[in-house]
C-alpha cells in the first residue's frame, strides 16, 4: 500500500521526533537566570513527523486493550511550511521481515510478535488518513484511527502486534510511527484498588524508565484450594517511579552548588516525551532522584544561599522536564573528604523546607537511612521535617525497619506519621536456594510492621533489572515476594492470602528495556 523509502532509517525518524517536538526539554541543567541551557537544541535531521496527538514526541507507542483503541494523528513540520501541504497517513505495508527484525534495537528491544499487515476493517481511519498544513504552518489538520480487537478467542488474550503507520506526502517521502498493540481480556483496574503504594528506583545507567509500569498484580484471599475471592486483579504494581540519578554538585571557584545528572540522566530528561511523560499519562508518579555529587558538598552542609540557589535550579528542572516531583537521597556526598565542611543538624530540613514551599503542589520524598536524616527526629531551628515531606522510606535494603518499634534504633521523623512511612526496602536480585530461608524471615518481619504494628503499607524496589538468561522470573518473583511483606500468608496453611505478578508481554523479551541509547 505504501512504498518504502529505504534511505529514510528508524534511527534518523527517532531523531526527527526527538529533535522537532523537544526543543525546549532538550535544555539540561538550565541557568536560573534565563530558564536556558548553554547547551545547543539537538538538529533536525528529517523534515517532518508522524505523531501521536496523545503522545507527541513518541516513536513507539504502547497500547493495551479489550475491544477497541485508537488515537488522533497529525504530521508536523521542522519548519513551516512554504506552501500549502497534503499528506496521506495509513497502513505502512508491506513491512519487511529485516524491519521486524530490526525494530527492538531501535527501540527498547521490545517483544514483537506479529505485524498488522491485514486488518480488514477492523482499521479505520477518518477522512481516508488525509492531513492539509496551510502555508506558513507547521503543524497539520488531525485524522483518527481506530483498531477493534483482532482476534475474538478470549484464550488469545494477551496477544501482541505492531501496528506501523505512514504519512506519505505529495513527492512520495514517508514518516513512520509504530504502535505496540496488547489485547487484553481485562482491563487495567486503578491503583487505588490496593492498599499499599510500591515506590521503584530506576538506574538509567542500565534501564529504561518505561520498564516501571510492566507489571500488574493480583491477590487472592484463599479459604481452601477451590474456595478463593479475587481482591484485585490487574492492577499496576508500581504507584511512584525515582530516576536517578541527578547530583548536588559544587564548583570551588564560585562555592556555587550545582544540579548536575549523570550522562544517562541527562539523555533521559532530555527525551522525557518519549521515557518520562507516558508513565506520568499511566498514572505514575515520576520523581528526579537527587544524590550527593562526592566533591564533599551535601544536603547536610549547605549555607542558606546556597539552598536558595539550588532550589531555584531544582524548580526549573522540574518545571521544564515535567516532572512530578523530587526526591532526596542523601549518599555519596563524600562527607568525609578531607576540606569538607561540617555537617550540622539544620542544612537538611532547611533544605526540605525551601523546596516545599517553592513548589507547594509537588510529591516531595525522602529516603531514610539513618545517616543525615538521624537528627529529623525532633525540629530544627523550628522545622518539623515531617510537615514538609510526603513520604519517606527505609532504604538499608533486605532489612525491615519500623522507627516507632519500642527499642528500635532508628527515630521517626518530627512530624511523619506511621502511614506516610515504609520500612519495607528490597532489592529485586537473583535469590539461591539458600536465600530462602533468609528471605522468609524478612517477610515475617515485614509483615510484623505492616499486618501487626501498623506501620505504613509502602515498600521499596532498588532498581528493576531487565529479563536476563537463566533468570526469566526474577522480576516477578521479586515483587510478588515484595506484595506478600503486606498480606498473611498463614505459614502456608488455608485461609491465606495469594499474590501474583504478571509482566506485560513486550517485557517478556530477554534485555527488553534495557537503555537503548
Amino acid at each position: 500500500m505504501k512504498r518504502i523509502i529505504r534511505n529514510i532509517s528508524l534511527c534518523a525518524l527517532l531523531a526527527v521526533v526527538m529533535g522537532a517536538c523537544e526543543e525546549e526539554a532538550a535544555l539540561v541543567n538550565p541557568s536560573v537566570a534565563h530558564d536556558k541551557s548553554t547547551q545547543s537544541p539537538e538538529e533536525v535531521v528529517e523534515a517532518a513527523s508522524l505523531q501521536s496527538a496523545s503522545a507527541p514526541g513518541s516513536g513507539l507507542i504502547f497500547r493495551d486493550f479489550v475491544v477497541q483503541t485508537g488515537d488522533e494523528l497529525y504530521v508536523e513540520l521542522a519548519k513551516p511550511a512554504e506552501h500549502d501541504m497534503t499528506f496521506t497517513i495509513g497502513l505502512d505495508i508491506p513491512f519487511s521481515d529485516e524491519e521486524k527484525k530490526a525494530l527492538p534495537a531501535k527501540y527498547y528491544n521490545i517483544f514483537i510478535e506479529n505485524v498488522i499487515e491485514e486488518p480488514g476493517d477492523k482499521l479505520t481511519i477518518t477522512n481516508e488518513g488525509k492531513v492539509t498544513i496551510a502555508k506558513g504552518e507547521r503543524k497539520s489538520t488531525r485524522v483518527s484511527f481506530t483498531l477493534s480487537r483482532m482476534t475474538v478467542d478470549a484464550s488469545m488474550a494477551g496477544s501482541q502486534y505492531l501496528l506501523p503507520l505512514v504519512a506519505m506526502d505529495e513527492d512520495g517521502n514517508q514518516y513512520q510511527l509504530f504502535y505496540s498493540i496488547t489485547e487484553r481480556d481485562e482491563e487495567y483496574q486503578d491503583r487505588t484498588k490496593k492498599d499499599y503504594k510500591v515506590v521503584a528506583y530506576i538506574d538509567t545507567e542500565v534501564m529504561n524508565p518505561l520498564i516501571a509500569d510492566k507489571t500488574t498484580a493480583k491477590l487472592e484471599y484463599m479459604k481452601s484450594r477451590r474456595d478463593r475471592v479475587t481482591i484485585y486483579e490487574n492492577v499496576p504494581v508500581v504507584d511512584i517511579v525515582n530516576v536517578r540519578k541527578a547530583l548536588l554538585g559544587y564548583d570551588a571557584s564560585s562555592r556555587r552548588v550545582i544540579l548536575k545528572y549523570t550522562p544517562d540522566m541527562e539523555y533521559v530528561l532530555k527525551h522525557n516525551v518519549q521515557y518520562i511523560q507516558p508513565l506520568r499519562r499511566n498514572g505514575l508518579k515520576v520523581c528526579l532522584s537527587i544524590e550527593g555529587g562526592g566533591t564533599g558538598i551535601g544536603f547536610a552542609n549547605l549555607t542558606d544561599p546556597q539552598i536558595t540557589d539550588f532550589v531555584a535550579q531544582v524548580k526549573v528542572a522540574v518545571e521544564l522536564f515535567q516532572l512530578d516531583g523530587i526526591h532526596l537521597r542523601d549518599e555519596g556526598a563524600g562527607y568525609d573528604n578531607a576540606e569538607a565542611p561540617t555537617v550540622n543538624e539544620t542544612s537538611y530540613p532547611k533544605l526540605i523546607k525551601a523546596l516545599r514551599e517553592a513548589m507547594p503542589d509537588i510529591m516531595l520524598t525522602l529516603a531514610d537511612d539513618g545517616g543525615t536524616t538521624a537528627t529529623m527526629n525532633k525540629e530544627q531551628e523550628g522545622i518539623v521535617v515531617g510537615d514538609y515531606i510526603d513520604l519517606a522510606w527505609n532504604v538499608i535494603w533486605d532489612s525491615p525497619v519500623n522507627p516507632w518499634a519500642d527499642g528500635s534504633e532508628r527515630k521517626p521523623i518530627a512530624g511523619m506519621t506511621k502511614e506516610r512511612y515504609g520500612g519495607i526496602a528490597l532489592y529485586i536480585k537473583e535469590r539461591t536456594p539458600e536465600d530462602m530461608g533468609f528471605f522468609e524471615e524478612l517477610q515475617a518481619k515485614a509483615r510484623v510492621i505492616t499486618i501487626d504494628e501498623g506501620l505504613g503499607k509502602v515498600a521499596v524496589v532498588e532498581n528493576i533489572p531487565y529479563r536476563q538468561y537463566n533468570l526469566e522470573t526474577m522480576v516477578v518473583d521479586g515483587f510478588k515476594n515484595l506484595l506478600m511483606c503486606f498480606h498473611d500468608n498463614n505459614d502456608g496453611n488455608y485461609p491465606k492470602y495469594s499474590a501474583a505478578v504478571q509482566e506485560a508481554r513486550v517485557a517478556t523479551q530477554f534485555y527488553a528495556f534495557r537503555k537503548d541509547w
